[in-house]
């Protein structure tokens, strides 16, 4: 037969251990966490890449408002409305084919950093004459939106390529 305060202590560690169990460990809640933040990131280039293949300037949305891209050889474009109006001008005239291949992705807080590779094609709506085929690499820092979603805040571009002998002289 159990006593009274055998009853209590069994029910106290009965108690202790559920509320332990229960409890989330926030290194796993963070590394969960990580996971989603980097595959929201990674769905979100592939979506800018559908769009863009498809001649969808709504692509730029993925731009933040104070978004910078950088670039060799080319003033920094700064600003959701100038990079908007440098796409929409360039997509009158031309269409684009573009595929990234992500190599990292981190993130830590509001903050993420994704960099890789990417083709782009770009050739003239009228006769279908490529005018530019590159492949580069890309660094893209996304910030956290107040509603949670990722936006591209800063853009840098390089050639995948070293420049060649007779550029260089």
């Amino acid at each position: 037969m159990i006593r009274c305060s055998q009853f209590a202590a069994l029910a106290v560690a009965a108690l202790t251990l559920t509320a332990c169990a229960t409890k989330p460990d926030p290194t796993i809640a963070q590394a969960a966490q990580s996971r989603a933040d980097e595959a929201a990131v990674r769905q979100l280039l592939a979506n800018v890449e559908k769009q863009i293949n498809a001649g969808d300037l709504g692509f730029v949305n993925v731009f933040a408002k104070d978004a910078v891209i950088i670039a060799p050889s080319a003033p920094d474009i700064k600003g959701y409305d100038a990079i908007r109006a440098l796409y929409e001008g360039m997509m009158k005239q031309a269409s684009m084919t573009v595929h990234f291949s992500t190599e990292e992705v981190a993130v830590s807080g509001n903050l993420a950093y994704e960099h890789g590779t990417y083709t782009l094609r770009i050739a003239d709506k009228k006769t279908g004459k490529v005018l530019q085929d590159v492949k580069n690499k890309h660094v893209h820092i996304f910030k956290r939106q107040p509603d949670g979603s990722w936006k591209t805040w800063r853009m840098i571009v390089t050639p995948a390529e070293p420049a060649s002998a007779a550029t260089e002289r």
